[in-house]
């Protein structure tokens, strides 16, 4: 990454999350909860380790997108769209040091272990925000391997990749939308509502992405 500062204060912000939970780790329970339905409650449990895992997620995750513009076969690409990078490094970064705690949260109360929304609003919430930000940025991603809407048509042809962006970019921000929604109405939905709105957008989304790039290489799409 060309950024070194940005990647030293990513690195620093994953250092203090893990002395945090280092800091609580001696007084949590041996079990905890480390999954939730989508009615927010804890369903299921494992070993008190689990955390420092997830508080090690964050760190190595940094590390491995530092990597891949250097490794890339297109890595001249990422500096064309730096600051797109960047922005999804620092969202990446922070969701995932805020998705750590929630073992933690749930074992001191803060948040319920045995029901509420709260759980799920925050981390769909979190990931839907998520997807609408990178899906208004797609457009600027250029040509690369690991980055992007990566169809084979748009892989072997710029133009085909730039209008797959931009059409990756609209499918982000629909499935985006209906994280939120989902985060929102989770508790009405219940869920096999909230898997339909989540898993319909998706996996269409995926589809028409491959669709659409394909059908620009046919030239069907003008």
């Amino acid at each position: 990454m060309k950024n070194k500062k940005l990647l030293i204060a990513l690195l620093a912000l994953c250092a203090v999350n893990f002395a945090a939970h280092l800091v609580f780790y001696p007084a949590l329970p041996e079990t905890v909860p480390i999954h939730w339905g989508f009615d927010g409650q804890a369903d299921g449990w494992g070993s008190k380790a689990t955390i420092l895992v997830m508080a090690a997620l964050p760190a190595g995750m940094v590390l491995l997108l530092a990597l891949i513009p250097k490794i890339d076969p297109h890595a001249s690409n990422f500096e064309k769209f730096q600051p797109v990078y960047r922005i999804f490094l620092i969202a990446l970064t922070v969701f995932l040091c805020g998705v750590s705690w929630l073992s933690e949260l749930t074992v001191y109360d803060v948040l319920p272990a045995a029901g509420g929304s709260l759980v799920s609003a925050l981390v769909l919430g979190g990931c839907g925000v998520l997807f609408v930000v990178l899906g208004n940025y797609m457009p600027r991603i250029k040509q690369n391997y690991t980055f992007g809407c990566r169809t084979p048509w748009a892989l072997s042809d710029e133009h085909n990749w730039n209008r797959t962006q931009r059409m990756g970019g609209i499918v982000f921000v629909v499935i985006g939308i209906a994280m939120l929604l989902a985060a929102v109405f989770a508790r009405l939905l219940g869920e096999g509502g909230t898997l339909a709105v989540l898993l319909v957008p998706l996996f269409g989304g995926c589809i028409w992405i491959y669709v659409y790039s394909y059908l620009v290489f046919l030239g069907k799409m003008k």
